[in-house]
């Protein structure tokens, strides 16, 4: 085994001298010994192996003397591996001296139109070392106090001519603030709007409505749609199924004129095109979204980008016009990109500037967010010159005779128009056949591919000089040729279609808590008073972790029991019930949360017993395992006139089974009666009891919490088995030490697309977020839109704070905050926001980069809120996400502040959870468990995984703790965790694959619900009347739960109630 000399060397090698064969030995040589070999110079390199300087590009030269590289020859390598060591650089640098060290200007050409030139400026450098960032910035301030002393000025504005002798980030800065300018010229306000105007009339003459009322999430679900349907098209082909499929696109995507030709594969690509010109105009327009009629100056600010008209008389224009002469140039326009500049890497070299055409209608997205790579390589299959012959890349040409072809004449004038891109083709890979290339990237070892021409020596299936390149980070633009609480509105219970609550006369509950599940069951006796009969609606709001299995009423010796069927189905039978006088039931799901039923022809002076069976998961609060049954399921009545609430009394009696040892049971709300052994315990309410707007609340605390375990359920008709794995994590400390000392930021989205109630929603939970985070050191408060500004004043912020401030830039607060970030400790973001962001790739990259320093907690506002993006936000940010919806306002400050994200800025966190089941089966099991991905956890949060498994006996990591169920608390919460990832999880990172599989998994979603009579968005439960006995008025409680009588216990009573309320009032005085 070779010595790993070179272990932590990274080599560039230019040598031009050496024949293959010895190159390849050389290559060979240093892997061998452990060194690397580089494709682009850059500042990951350690050496710089070549033979002559002549023989390095002005460019590498320009990054040797940058990051201070050796260059050494070809005898170092091998001297040093005769010796077995890594030699010493000295004696075998070149002689020669860099030609930017004379201080001379250097010219050199790329197969440009015009070459550039590169000046050597004489540096005056004074490093000032500092270990810390907070050293750091203490030292800048002195070094600007220093500065002015001198006679130095600050100054905001910069010569334009002199743009190029600046450094990067400043030439950043430079083009932020051109495109805020308040003066736009004649010539680029008069291009501006020629594309503003193509793109509006393209997408006019298609859709049937406006495209500024197409949501970004209907356009993301359109997606969706389309890759289902071009995954359809290749596996099966069915044009039964794809007219279906493209029904649905229709239905999110209106256009004026359907089709009614064959759905081709041209078709879907062509609609994909749309979708993304909808997305760029609606992304675009969010900063113009308040405007009637935007002026022109508005658009140019909304296309984020700096457009600069040349000079005839300008040497540039001349260098570009005259570059061929076979069209006539109008106007010449130099665009500059902020995103690019930073992303482009121009250190792979053979930096080239080429043509590339596209349609006019295209330049309003590709000015506002760059090119991007084409959805296959058939996207232009009619049209494209080399027919696809090198796959799904970004094409580009030295030719403006092969680039015309690509760009079409614009309906205004007729003119086209014509980029100029600089694309960094690094090694490129040289073909003259077909070659189809993934968009995954060219052959191994090369950045881009070359079609070479064909000639009449070399033959070649490419007539015209056509280079691919398969990222869009190898190309940069250079140049185109011409307060209302929503709450209050859901009443709960039994109402009339008035909306008239219909009174409530007794509730009785019965349930089972095993570990972390309970089984609710929920009788309510309401009473029709009037004297005629009535259509009553029953509402009844749940926890989203909640399956509702059934749904029943006895009226009349009539029993009635609700089936799970499609919602459009159930909703006919229903409507078509009613019209016939029978008495009908539908039960829908309006939100995950809220749950509606429909009770059909209430008889006059009746009784109605309402049953409601739910599953439901535990919290875990304060080292508790907690049951909470909200007040809206068994709801209170107010007198309005005299401001009282009439109580009604109620019984509950709860059987509770633990895998470890029971230490105590308490309630906060309510006086219990208990029961109780090691490991399982029965609890009553006391006669008397009423249900207040507290709801009711249990607490139990059990041994060994932290412990990994899993229960086993068997199916008692089918070959299947539901498992249920609970991992709660345990930290030697609560909280993080780094947290503690770090900084918190509030960041507040007000972007024109927070207008309206989300922006008041925001900042009432920015402050919620404020009086939580007392102990924390340092507080920030930002808020942002196409700029950010710094808010000090905390408590004044949310009258000032408005949704005006353009599109979402949240890529630039996030990298201005990762400038100095802190090194001795942590710094935790709150964003709230609605997830419409711009520049996705971007703000998601950044956030990855920057994961180790800075966590990020997201908070989900909005009904039209991008959750995907907020979700990814947060699992690549080390984090966790919140919805907040409007309709379950009460527990916004629990989410916020006294469980939730701030409490979990300060807490430490366990993330890279990974699930390995393991069965008895020798083949591969199928397998089918949620969440598919797994976000952090933080101080007293438990992850409940559920599963179908074949056979499953262990799942690694969680040791002799298998247990198993014959009851079916797994079977229909694992089925509702299932459908709740479907409805609020994130399926796939990339949010067209997310979309598209939420399509795929839709049936299996209505599949699930009818088979396990799980109400959904997709089904309902509906009921027609059918007899069952004489006279129903209080039927004994179902057989199916299993009574833990424990008759050798007696009764105890709790004493925790009378503790709470000792506390509450020492608090009071």
């Amino acid at each position: 085994m070779a010595v790993a000399i070179f272990a932590s060397c990274i080599f560039f090698l230019k040598i031009k001298k050496l024949k293959i064969i010895e190159k390849n030995r050389l290559k060979k040589s240093i892997k061998e010994n452990g060194g690397q070999i580089a494709f682009g110079l850059n500042q990951q390199c350690t050496h710089v192996v070549t033979e002559d300087v002549n023989a390095l590009s002005p460019r590498n030269l320009k990054t040797i003397q940058k990051y201070e590289l050796p260059m050494v020859n070809v005898d170092f390598i091998w001297d040093s591996i005769k010796e077995k060591k890594l030699l010493q650089c000295e004696n075998y640098e070149l002689s020669q001296t860099l030609p930017f060290k004379t201080g001379k200007k250097a010219s050199f050409e790329l197969d440009t139109f015009y070459s550039k030139e590169f000046p050597s400026i004489p540096k005056q450098k004074q490093l000032m070392p500092a270990k810390t960032s907070e050293e750091a910035r203490r030292l800048y301030a002195l070094s600007i106090q220093d500065l002015k002393k001198t006679g130095f000025e600050l100054r905001k504005d910069f010569p334009y001519q002199a743009e190029y002798l600046v450094s990067e980030k400043l030439q950043e800065m430079l083009i932020a603030d051109a495109v805020s300018s308040s003066v736009l010229s004649e010539e680029v306000g008069r291009f501006v709007e020629l594309i503003w105007t193509e793109a509006v009339g393209h997408l006019n003459g298609l859709l049937d409505k406006p495209v500024t009322r197409i949501s970004l999430n209907d356009v993301s679900r359109a997606e969706g749609i389309l890759l289902r349907a071009k995954t359809t098209w290749e596996e099966t082909g069915s044009l039964t199924e794809l007219s279906a499929i493209m029904s649905e696109f229709y239905k999110v995507i209106p256009h004026k004129n359907v089709s009614d030709d064959e759905v081709s594969k041209k078709l879907i690509y062509i609609k994909r095109d749309l979708c993304q010109l909808i997305k760029d105009m609606l992304n675009i327009s969010e900063i113009n979204m308040s405007v009637l009629n935007p002026s022109s100056l508005s658009k140019y600010r909304a296309l984020r980008c700096r457009i600069d008209a040349l000079d005839v008389k300008n040497e540039e224009f001349n260098s570009v016009k005259h570059f061929e002469n076979l069209i006539q140039v109008l106007n010449i326009y130099k665009v500059s990109r902020t995103t690019e500049s930073m992303l482009f890497e121009r250190n792979l070299g053979n930096v080239q500037s080429l043509f590339h055409g596209s349609s006019v209608c295209n330049f309003v997205g590709i000015l506002s967010r760059g090119l991007l790579l084409p959805n296959v390589a058939e996207d232009y299959a009619l049209e494209r010159t080399d027919l696809g012959y090198l796959g799904s890349g970004i094409y580009f040409s030295n030719s403006v005779r092969t680039s015309i072809k690509y760009s079409q004449p614009c309906e205004t004038d007729g003119t086209r128009l014509l980029l100029i891109c600089d694309v960094a083709l690094g090694n490129c890979w040289k073909t003259k056949q077909y070659f189809y290339c993934s968009s995954e990237g060219p052959p191994l070892r090369y950045d881009s591919v070359h079609g070479v021409r064909s000639t009449e020596k070399e033959k070649s299936i490419f007539e015209v000089f056509d280079v691919y390149v398969y990222t869009f980070d190898l190309s940069c633009l250079d140049y185109t040729l011409p307060s209302h609480d929503l709450l209050n509105d859901i009443s709960a219970g039994l109402l009339d279609r008035a909306g008239n609550p219909i009174p409530l006369k007794d509730i009785q509950i019965k349930g089972r808590i095993i570990d972390f599940v309970a089984e609710v069951v929920v009788f309510q006796t309401y009473e029709n008073e009037t004297e005629s009969p009535i259509e009553a609606k029953y509402v009844f709001p749940l926890d989203d972790t909640a399956a509702v299995c059934g749904f029943e009423a006895f009226i009349k010796g009539k029993h009635i029991i609700g089936e799970v069927k499609e919602k459009e189905k159930a909703h006919q039978e229903y409507r078509e019930a009613i019209s016939r006088g029978d008495g009908a039931y539908l039960m829908d799901q309006d939100a995950p949360d809220i749950f509606t039923v429909s009770v059909g022809n209430l008889p006059p002076s009746t009784k109605v017993l309402i049953k409601i069976t739910y599953i439901t998961e535990l919290s875990y609060e304060n080292g508790n395992l907690c049951f909470h049954l909200p007040a809206a399921v068994a709801p209170w009545q107010q007198d309005k006139a005299l401001n009282e609430i009439t109580q009604v009394e109620f019984s509950l009696e709860m059987s509770i089974e633990m895998p470890f040892k029971i230490n105590n049971i308490s309630s906060w709300t309510h006086q219990l009666k208990i029961k109780k052994t090691d490991c399982k315990a029965v609890v009553s309410t006391t006669e008397g009891s009423f249900l207040d707007a507290s709801g009711f609340s249990v607490e139990i605390l059990i041994g060994d919490v932290y412990l990994p375990r899993m229960w086993v359920e068997k199916h008692p008709d089918e070959n299947s088995e539901a498992c249920m794995l609970v991992f709660q994590p345990e930290f030697e400390v609560p909280f993080d030490h780094l947290s503690l000392h770090g900084e918190v930021v509030i960041c507040l989205d007000c972007s024109n697309s927070m207008a309206g109630s989300a922006i008041q929603q925001a900042k009432e939970i920015a402050l919620h977020a404020l009086n939580s985070c007392h102990l924390t050191r340092k507080i920030s408060v930002l808020k942002f839109g196409t700029s950010k500004t710094s808010l000090w004043n905390y408590v004044t912020f949310s009258f000032f704070s408005t949704a005006t401030m353009g599109d979402s830039n949240l890529w630039k607060v996030l990298r201005y905050l990762s400038f100095l970030y802190p090194t001795k400790s942590k710094r935790n973001i709150i964003l709230i926001s609605d997830g419409h962001i711009q520049n996705e790739g971007m703000t998601l990259q950044v956030v990855k980069k920057n994961a180790l320093h800075t966590r990020i907690f997201t908070c989900g506002v909005s009904p039209t809120a991008n959750r995907h993006m907020l979700r990814s936000l947060s699992h690549y940010g080390a984090g966790a996400f919140e919805y907040f919806d409007v309709k379950s306002k009460y527990n916004w400050e629990r989410k916020v502040s006294m469980s939730y994200q701030t409490t979990r800025t300060l807490s430490s966190q366990c993330s890279s959870i990974s699930i390995e089941w393991q069965t008895h089966m020798t083949e591969n099991p199928k397998l089918s468990f949620t969440p598919s991905q797994i976000s952090a956890l933080f101080n007293h949060e438990r992850l409940l995984v559920y599963g179908f498994v074949h056979n499953c006996t262990q799942v690694k990591s969680c040791p002799k703790q298998l247990r198993s169920s014959s009851q079916f608390e797994n079977l229909y919460i694992g089925t509702r965790a299932f459908i709740r990832e479907y409805e609020q999880g994130m399926l796939d990172e990339s949010e067209t694959q997310h979309e598209m599989k939420r399509e795929q998994l839709k049936s299996n979603i209505i599949e699930l619900s009818l088979k396990h009579s799980i109400v959904t968005q997709f089904t309902s439960f509906v009921a027609i009347e059918k007899r069952v006995c004489m006279f129903i008025f209080k039927p004994s409680f179902p057989h199916f739960f299993p009574k833990v009588g424990l008759n050798y216990e007696i009764w105890k009573a709790s004493e925790h109630i009378v503790e709470i309320v000792l506390i509450s009032m020492k608090i009071r005085a």
